[in-house]
C-alpha cells in the first residue's frame, strides 16, 4: 500500500466524520453540509484525476465525483428556495448534501480498491 492510497483512505474516512457531524447537528443553515458537499467532490475529482492509467475511461472516484457534485447542487437549489419563518425546517437539504459526502467517501475507497 503506497502512502498516497493511505492518504486517500484516511481522507475517506475524514469525510464519512464530517458526514455524521452533520447529520447529527441541529443547525437551522444547510450550508455547512452544501460547502462539505462541495469540498468532497472537488476530493474526488482530484483523486480521479490523478489515479486513472488509461484516458479512454473515468475512474471511479471521477464517476462518484460528478454524482456527488449533482447532489451538492440540488442541495444548493433545495436551500434557496424560500420558506416560511418558522419550524419546523426543513432538513432535506442537509441530508442530502450529507448523503453526498458519504458517496464521495465510498466512491474514495472503492477507486483505491479497483486501481
Amino acid at each position: 500500500m503506497s502512502p498516497g492510497s493511505v492518504v486517500v483512505v484516511v481522507l475517506a474516512v475524514v469525510l464519512l466524520a464530517v458526514a455524521v457531524l452533520l447529520v447529527r447537528s441541529r443547525q437551522v443553515t444547510p450550508w455547512p453540509a452544501i460547502v462539505a458537499a462541495a469540498v468532497a467532490s472537488g476530493v474526488c475529482f482530484t483523486v480521479g484525476g490523478n489515479s486513472t492509467k488509461e484516458a479512454s475511461e473515468p475512474s471511479v472516484a471521477t464517476v462518484v465525483a460528478a454524482v456527488a457534485g449533482i447532489l451538492c447542487v440540488a442541495a444548493a437549489i433545495l436551500a434557496l428556495i424560500p420558506r416560511i419563518a418558522r419550524p419546523p425546517f426543513t432538513r432535506l437539504p442537509t441530508m442530502l448534501a450529507s448523503g453526498a459526502v458519504v458517496i464521495a467517501a465510498v466512491g474514495l475507497v472503492v477507486n483505491e480498491l479497483v486501481s
